[in-house]
């Protein structure tokens, strides 16, 4: 629009045309430049054909060496403020452009809208964690859980033995310790992903090693072997209140999904019901007229497994001053050398006099504040400090160990069978509920399911309501201890005779 100015009867007046005003190229190029929402305007020269508003920013490096930018940047001044930008491109054009954008979106939208738009805060950068290997997990579990170092060392233990398995790493030289076999095969092992371990390679694994066995006995102990190890391995990401590790350990790693134990499905396994086969009063008078001269400190151990029902780690590490012989009691509980199973193996068992008297007279000859005297000088770790599963007189386990096979206490765990032998003896003779008691289980299930062997017979007592035998049915009378080959009295249709016992 053109305005025009005339005059009338001495008065100016201002009168706006309708007609465009049209300008020169030279004029329309001026015009363009000066206004900073054209990209002309960023791309003026000075005198010296240097870019006047755009610039590559220069800076030293770790080297100390100048280095400068690629990308193009500029400054741009608004309302007071003034803010660099960088244009993230090497071409002169397109950095004009989008300095002219940057403009035009100061002018209509102000300093925050557009500082969103073109120079958004640098994202956080997401810290990716390391995929999860065997090693980093047995690793930050022992830093993080809760359990105690004994069972931390058997739940990396099973991790290690399943990785094997699965990923076919044959043992051989594993029990190699002096000569570095040891230390080779766990770097091996540890270096594994996590991720090799799936269900289905653990499952085919499970079913190889189930395969493996060959009589129902061998089947059985299988079973139990490896619902076992899937149990301690799988505690190594406990999840459970008291001791829930897993959230912290994926904080430290990725781990994958499925994990190794998901979906897997436990082996039956067999009755794991105690049926006693041994007399506990024949093997302990044969301990005293043996073991007590020839081996005392096995007799000791002895007497803490059978008659107090004690565990080996618990008989391994127990103090004299734990013993109170005026109340003739034994506190069982946590000291500087050994933790409990749990909370709830804490507990106090009474002592008869006899027991107690032997048991005085071997501390008056004790040489160190252990009930068991070890072999040889050795430093025993604090429960602190304890790095995995072991005992301080492992030589005296041995011999107690040797001795229970020679008087035909058979199986695996043969000092192990004294607990469940004192247990089935008194869940007999007092019932099941002051069995778990003495024997401090966690409940009465587990003594109910692992330890309750009746002893003595169990029978309806309705037999006395029956009539007598009737004449055409047989009533014999064996006697007590009768075998095959000795004489029994029957009697026949009301006629006794003697008949050989088949």
């Amino acid at each position: 629009m053109k305005q025009e100015s005339t005059m009338q009867g001495g008065k100016s007046e201002h009168i706006m045309s309708t007609q465009p005003s049209v300008l020169t190229s030279g004029e329309a190029g001026r015009f363009a430049t000066k206004s900073k929402t054209s990209a002309n305007y960023w791309q003026e020269k000075d005198s010296k054909g240097r870019m006047k508003r755009l610039f590559k920013l220069s800076r030293k490096n770790s080297k100390g060496v100048m280095v400068t930018d690629a990308d193009f940047s500029c400054q741009i001044s608004y309302g007071g403020h003034r803010e660099r930008f960088q244009l993230h491109t090497a071409s002169k054009a397109e950095a004009a452009s989008k300095a002219a954008a940057i403009y035009k979106d100061l002018v209509g939208k102000g300093w925050e809208a557009t500082k969103a738009i073109h120079k958004p805060k640098a994202a956080p950068k997401v810290e990716t964690q390391p995929p999860a290997t065997v090693g980093s997990l047995i690793e930050a579990s022992k830093r993080l859980s809760k359990a105690r170092v004994e069972s931390l060392d058997a739940y990396a233990k099973a991790l290690r033995r399943i990785t094997a398995g699965v990923l076919g790493i044959a043992d051989g030289k594993k029990f190699d310790a002096f000569a570095g076999g040891r230390k080779a095969w766990l770097e091996k092992i540890d270096s594994k992903p996590l991720a090799a371990l799936t269900p289905k390679a653990v499952t085919e694994w499970k079913i190889r090693f189930m395969k493996s066995a060959r009589t129902p006995e061998e089947r059985n102990r299988a079973a139990v072997t490896v619902n076992s190890l899937i149990r301690n391995a799988k505690a190594l990401l406990s999840v459970r209140k008291k001791n829930n590790v897993r959230p912290l350990i994926e904080q430290e790693m990725q781990l994958p999904s499925p994990l190794f134990f998901d979906g897997i499905i436990d082996e039956d396994e067999p009755d794991m019901r105690y049926e006693s086969t041994i007399d506990a009063e024949s093997i302990l008078r044969a301990a005293q007229s043996e073991l007590a001269i020839q081996e005392p400190e096995a007799f000791k151990l002895l007497l803490l497994t059978l008659n107090c029902g004690l565990r080996r780690s618990e008989a391994d590490a127990l103090l004299w001053s734990q013993f109170n012989f005026q109340k003739r009691v034994l506190v069982i509980a946590d000291n500087d050398y050994r933790r409990l199973k749990s909370k709830k193996s804490a507990g106090s068992i009474d002592l008869e006099p006899e027991l107690c008297a032997l048991f005085q007279g071997f501390m008056a000859k004790a040489q160190s504040p252990f009930v068991l005297e070890a072999s040889r000088h050795i430093r025993f770790a604090s429960a602190h400090d304890r790095k995995s599963r072991g005992y301080r007189c492992e030589r005296t386990h041995q011999s107690l160990l040797a001795w229970l096979r020679k008087q035909g206490v058979n199986g695996i765990r043969p000092i192990h069978t004294m607990r469940k032998e004192i247990g089935s003896i008194i869940a007999s003779r007092d019932g099941i509920w002051k069995a778990s008691l003495y024997l401090r289980h966690s409940g009465i299930v587990i003594t109910s399911k692992l330890y309750a062997d009746k002893k003595t017979p169990v029978t309806s007592g309705l037999g006395g309501f029956l009539a007598p035998a009737a004449d055409n049915l047989i009533a014999a009378d064996f006697g007590a201890g009768s075998v095959a080959g000795a004489d029994a009295v029957v009697a026949v249709k009301g006629k006794t005779e003697r008949r050989k016992v088949r």
